[in-house]
């Protein structure tokens, strides 16, 4: 599904991904019209957020377990159920039948986002999970600008409805893969089976980091707004802080899209980590300016260390297994990140977000401080053997 060679990125892949990837990043638009539709009150919005994302991490896990068990046609049947499930989104009033369909729709994206990311990264990682960051951010801005506006127009159930034309617009591209790729060739490089057992350890250290980053941005992405609102922060002000972020964000998909880093892993780590913490630090002071700047850092430094991380870890392994687990952590991380902020927050309160959301953020840096130390390592130990085999 969706395979390519050569260099280039594989669009296809790329676009599929965004597509498996996107709820997220339209939730609070989505939810607001949810709320229309269902007089929804805010209070059950964690819910059908929990109830989405679990049903991606579930897909994801299926997928990366037997991925390549699974026939092309169960893809597109997977981009069907989303397309049902999203229309049946607005008119389904019981409050568990509503779950249970957002589940569904979770589910089936999970599924489409950690294959397409897989194929997506086979010959470019950085660049892949750069694109799919880059085009998510663009066309979710877009949808949250254009949203609102259809439900001006023809009321927010029409607005949910036309929701639909992502998982339709999967369809298209599965049924689009399936026509006019070839089955791949299965010719591996000279010494590819050495670069994998060189390089698993480096792999499966810089995937745990991504899954902790991942983590440590939902874990504070979720509570900045309370945060904001409780340190008397205008919705306002949260809402021109949350678009400059989405900005920032896509500025810096672009900027992190080479697959050889100016900064090294460990440091960049480092950086993105302070620029994590920065709206706990601005929401303590109340200040409407900090906490513009400290969201635009958050962005800023979450895109960038989650690109970085995930390239790193698919670019240092051969096997399409892995590299499904990489995008599998994705949605592993975007449901254990809020899971973890609201038992650190319900038993210590802001205190223990900010501890939980520190050791996360440490644990990912030495992640990639152990991934350096071992590709070091292993380059210090193949060159005199490379020394000692040439004639």
């Amino acid at each position: 599904m969706l395979r390519s060679s050569g260099d280039r990125l594989i669009l296809p892949a790329v676009l599929l991904a965004c597509i498996g990837c996107l709820q997220p990043g339209i939730d609070p638009v989505f939810l607001t019209l949810l709320s229309s539709v269902h007089g929804l009150a805010p209070d059950f919005h964690g819910w059908i957020v929990t109830a989405t994302q679990s049903g991606m991490a579930i897909g994801s896990l299926l997928t990366w377990r037997w991925g390549t068990r699974i026939p092309r046609d169960a893809f597109a049947l997977a981009a069907g159920f989303a397309a049902v499930a999203a229309l049946a989104t607005p008119h389904t009033a019981p409050f568990m039948v509503l779950l249970t369909v957002r589940a569904l729709y979770g589910g089936a994206m999970g599924m489409l986002y950690t294959q397409a990311m897989s194929n997506a990264a086979l010959n470019r990682p950085h660049g892949a999970y750069g694109a799919v960051f880059l085009c998510q951010l663009m066309l979710s801005t877009g949808i949250a600008i254009g949203l609102p506006a259809i439900s001006t127009v023809a009321g927010p159930t029409m607005a949910l409805s036309a929701l639909a034309a992502a998982p339709l617009g999967a369809l298209l591209l599965v049924a689009f893969s399936t026509r006019s790729t070839a089955p791949p060739q299965h010719s591996p490089k000279p010494g590819a089976a050495q670069v994998h057992e060189n390089t698993t350890l480096r792999a499966w250290a810089s995937a745990s980091a991504t899954l902790l980053f991942i983590c440590s941005t939902m874990m504070i992405w979720t509570f900045s707004g309370a945060l904001a609102v409780k340190a008397g922060i205008s919705e306002t002000v949260i809402g021109q802080a949350v678009a400059l972020g989405s900005l920032a964000g896509a500025a810096t998909a672009f900027l992190v899209m080479r697959e050889r880093s100016v900064v090294p892993p460990p440091l960049t780590g480092v950086l993105a980590g302070l620029a994590l913490l920065s709206p706990i630090a601005a929401t303590s002071t109340g200040n409407a300016e900090m906490f513009i700047v400290a969201i635009v850092l958050l962005n800023i430094g979450s895109t960038a260390i989650i690109v970085r991380t995930s390239g790193l870890a698919s670019a240092a392994s051969q096997d399409s297994l892995f590299r499904r687990f990489v995008a599998c952590t994705h949605a592993l991380g975007m449901i254990m990140g809020p899971l973890t902020g609201s038992l650190a927050t319900g038993l210590f309160g802001d205190v223990g977000l900010l501890v939980a959301a520190v050791m996360a953020i440490a644990a990912a840096c030495l992640m990639l401080l152990f991934a350096e130390a071992h590709s070091l390592r292993m380059r210090l130990w193949t060159k005199p053997r490379e020394a000692l085999q040439q004639p």
